[in-house]
C-alpha cells in the first residue's frame, strides 16, 4: 500500500461528485470502521484507480488523517449512530 494511492482515492472521494457517497462511506466509518474502508475500497475499484490496500491499512491512513484534510457535515444520523442512539429505544419512561 502507498501512501499516494490513498491520497488520490481520497481525493476523488472528496470531490464535489462524489458528495453524497462520501456521506454514505463516513457515516459507515463512524458507525463500523472496516465496513467505511470497504466501501472505500469498493469505490477505488469502481474508479478504476489502484489502492492495494486492507480495510485494516485504510483505516490507519483515516485514523492519521489531520482534521482538515476532510470537510463533512456531520447529520443528526451520523451523531445519533456515534452517540449510541440508533440502539436505544425512548419507551417514555424514566429509566
Amino acid at each position: 500500500m502507498s501512501k499516494e494511492q490513498l491520497d488520490a482515492v481520497k481525493e476523488q472521494l472528496l470531490s464535489k461528485e462524489n458528495e453524497s457517497l462520501k456521506q454514505s462511506v463516513f457515516s459507515a466509518y463512524l458507525e463500523e470502521p472496516e465496513r467505511g474502508a470497504n466501501m472505500i475500497i469498493a469505490f477505488a475499484t469502481d474508479k478504476g484507480l489502484k489502492l492495494d490496500a486492507t480495510s485494516t491499512e485504510v483505516v490507519d491512513y483515516l485514523e492519521n488523517l489531520d482534521d482538515d484534510d476532510i470537510d463533512i457535515e456531520i447529520t443528526p444520523e451520523m451523531l445519533t449512530s456515534v452517540s449510541g442512539g440508533k440502539s436505544r429505544r425512548f419507551s417514555g419512561q424514566p429509566n
